[in-house]
Protein backbone atom coordinates (compact mmCIF):
# COMPACT_ATOMS: atom_id res chain seq x y z
CA UNK A 1 0.00 0.00 0.00
CA UNK A 2 3.04 2.26 0.02
CA UNK A 3 2.39 5.28 -2.21
CA UNK A 4 -1.33 4.56 -2.57
CA UNK A 5 -3.39 7.75 -2.68
CA UNK A 6 -6.01 8.27 0.01
CA UNK A 7 -9.12 9.67 -1.67
CA UNK A 8 -11.83 9.68 1.00
CA UNK A 9 -13.18 8.22 4.22
CA UNK A 10 -16.91 7.54 4.40
CA UNK A 11 -18.55 6.75 7.74
CA UNK A 12 -22.05 5.32 7.99
CA UNK A 13 -22.83 5.95 11.65
CA UNK A 14 -26.05 3.96 11.72
CA UNK A 15 -24.47 0.87 10.11
CA UNK A 16 -21.22 1.35 12.04
CA UNK A 17 -19.11 1.05 8.89
CA UNK A 18 -16.18 2.94 7.44
CA UNK A 19 -15.08 2.78 3.81
CA UNK A 20 -11.68 4.17 2.90
CA UNK A 21 -11.24 4.83 -0.81
CA UNK A 22 -7.76 4.70 -2.31
CA UNK A 23 -6.09 4.76 -5.69
CA UNK A 24 -3.45 2.02 -5.88
CA UNK A 25 -0.04 2.26 -7.58
CA UNK A 26 -1.76 1.74 -10.96
CA UNK A 27 -4.26 4.56 -10.20
CA UNK A 28 -7.07 1.99 -9.89
CA UNK A 29 -9.75 2.53 -7.21
CA UNK A 30 -9.51 0.27 -4.17
CA UNK A 31 -11.77 0.20 -1.10
CA UNK A 32 -11.06 -1.08 2.40
CA UNK A 33 -14.24 -1.68 4.40
CA UNK A 34 -14.40 -1.71 8.19
CA UNK A 35 -17.41 -3.27 9.91
CA UNK A 36 -18.59 -2.66 13.46
CA UNK A 37 -16.21 0.23 13.97
CA UNK A 38 -15.30 0.97 17.59
CA UNK A 39 -12.71 3.74 17.31
CA UNK A 40 -11.47 6.11 14.62
CA UNK A 41 -8.71 8.71 14.92
CA UNK A 42 -7.99 10.84 11.86
CA UNK A 43 -5.40 13.53 12.60
CA UNK A 44 -4.42 16.05 9.91
CA UNK A 45 -1.39 17.87 11.32
CA UNK A 46 0.85 17.45 8.22
CA UNK A 47 3.97 17.48 10.42
CA UNK A 48 6.15 16.17 7.56
CA UNK A 49 4.43 18.35 4.96
CA UNK A 50 1.19 17.93 3.07
CA UNK A 51 0.65 14.56 1.39
CA UNK A 52 -2.24 12.31 0.31
CA UNK A 53 0.01 9.25 -0.06
CA UNK A 54 0.29 6.25 2.25
CA UNK A 55 3.67 5.52 3.79
CA UNK A 56 2.88 2.36 5.83
CA UNK A 57 -0.14 0.17 6.53
CA UNK A 58 -0.24 -2.09 9.58
CA UNK A 59 -3.01 -4.52 10.55
CA UNK A 60 -2.93 -6.08 14.02
CA UNK A 61 -5.37 -8.82 14.98
CA UNK A 62 -6.24 -9.74 18.51
CA UNK A 63 -8.90 -12.12 19.78
CA UNK A 64 -11.72 -9.61 19.32
CA UNK A 65 -10.68 -6.61 17.21
CA UNK A 66 -8.70 -5.55 14.18
CA UNK A 67 -6.43 -2.58 14.86
CA UNK A 68 -5.37 -0.75 11.71
CA UNK A 69 -2.75 1.97 11.48
CA UNK A 70 -2.29 3.91 8.27
CA UNK A 71 0.77 6.14 8.36
CA UNK A 72 0.51 8.89 5.80
CA UNK A 73 3.54 10.50 4.18
CA UNK A 74 2.45 13.67 5.99
CA UNK A 75 3.41 11.95 9.27
CA UNK A 76 -0.21 11.59 10.39
CA UNK A 77 -1.32 8.17 11.63
CA UNK A 78 -4.92 7.16 11.01
CA UNK A 79 -6.05 4.55 13.53
CA UNK A 80 -9.15 2.38 13.26
CA UNK A 81 -10.39 -0.36 15.57
CA UNK A 82 -13.19 -2.56 14.21
CA UNK A 83 -14.63 -6.02 14.55
CA UNK A 84 -13.89 -6.85 10.92
CA UNK A 85 -12.03 -5.47 7.92
CA UNK A 86 -12.47 -6.40 4.28
CA UNK A 87 -9.22 -5.94 2.39
CA UNK A 88 -8.84 -5.81 -1.40
CA UNK A 89 -7.65 -8.94 -3.13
Amino acid sequence: MHDWTLVSLIIDWEKSTLVIKFLNNNSLPVDIIFKSIKYINIPKWDEWGESVSVNKFNLKNDATYKNIEIEMQSGDIINIIANDVIMPR
